[in-house]
């Protein structure tokens, strides 16, 4: 298991090279809710979001004789991001395998950057099982999107900054896809029973939620959402599993209306964009009367979003709260 001195020492890897995002308290969300709630904007992390951190801390453990191997990944969109900008900023060669429908604005987040970019797979699962073959048909270096504890722990070092900046909480709020930066969480808050985290996912994509529940890694979804950051299913044998299943506190989940109603809500009462994914805590406060009387984080994880599905939720969500 994961121990909160691995998360420490994983924000000390990468702190000089990523933005401490900051903790903004919303007024809007506490009146609805009835408690004390706060925004952990990582979607105005390096690269539009979260996964920078595990990609940074991952780049960090690797041997430097190693760098002359090709470094591969898979992602529908965000790792990719970090992915990406890793390649340029430490200058190693990069394949980066998407699957075929990666929404436009996680495609246009990575076209400038000198990656291989290889379209594989109907979905996540598939295009993650293609890049770990292929990273070891050639002898490269997989980093991987969440099965991974260095990505893990780089992801956790969200906790560390959370807790300095509100060192009273009682609950913290995040997406739930793979699984890594919910686990990282987890791992980090592990000792402080003052605090829950809860793992947030959509009703279309419960992959982990099921899987728990059922005692075993269930098959990936068949339906669609639009929070497409956190579907596709959970590889056999992942680390991120067993720490879900022994760690995490519990489990909202949430309907795809609920999410588009939550996308707006941010854009209208925080001026800011995130995608579907990223709106999950924040839907699953507004759908629950759980979190009264709380010290809450929501962890704000992406902002790359369609323009054309943000303008339809704008367009019908708008003025809904």
């Amino acid at each position: 298991m994961i121990t909160i001195e691995e998360v420490n020492k994983a924000y000390e890897n990468i702190r000089a090279d990523i933005r401490r995002t900051s903790l903004e308290f919303s007024p809007e969300l506490s009146r609805i809710s009835g408690a004390e709630v706060y925004l952990k904007m990582e979607q105005l992390q390096l690269t539009g979001s979260f996964k920078i951190r595990g990609v940074l801390n991952k780049i960090r453990s690797i041997e430097t004789a190693d760098f002359n191997k090709t470094f591969v990944a898979a992602s529908t969109g965000n790792h990719a991001a970090a992915f990406a900008y890793a390649s340029d900023r430490f200058n190693f060669k990069g394949d980066l395998f998407l699957p075929e429908k990666t929404s436009e604005a996680k495609i246009r987040a990575i076209e400038k950057y000198a990656v291989k970019k290889i379209f594989y797979g109907r979905n996540s699962m598939e295009t993650e099982a293609k890049a770990t073959s292929h990273a070891q048909e050639i002898n490269g270096i997989l980093i991987h999107p969440y099965n991974d504890i260095h990505i893990i722990c780089g992801q956790g070092t969200i906790g560390v900054e959370i807790k300095e900046q509100l060192p009273e909480l009682d609950t913290v709020l995040a997406p739930i896809g793979g699984g890594g930066l919910i686990s990282g969480l987890c791992a980090y808050f592990q000792d402080d029973k003052t605090v829950n985290v809860i793992g947030c996912q959509p009703a279309n994509a419960d992959e982990m939620y099921a899987s728990v529940k059922e005692g075993h890694i269930v098959s990936p979804s068949t339906l669609d959402t639009i929070s497409d950051a956190t579907a596709g299913g959970i590889e056999e044998n992942a680390l991120t599993y067993d720490i879900c299943k022994k760690m995490l506190s519990g489990f909202e989940i949430i309907e795809e209306e609920a999410i588009k109603k939550a996308v707006a809500f941010i854009v209208k009462y925080h001026q800011t964009l995130v995608e579907p994914a990223s709106a999950l805590p924040v839907a699953a406060l507004l759908n629950s009367k759980n979190y009264k009387g709380k010290k809450v984080v929501l962890v704000l994880t992406g902002k790359k979003i369609n323009t054309s599905l943000l303008t339809q939720i704008l367009v019908e969500y708008g003025n809904y709260y």
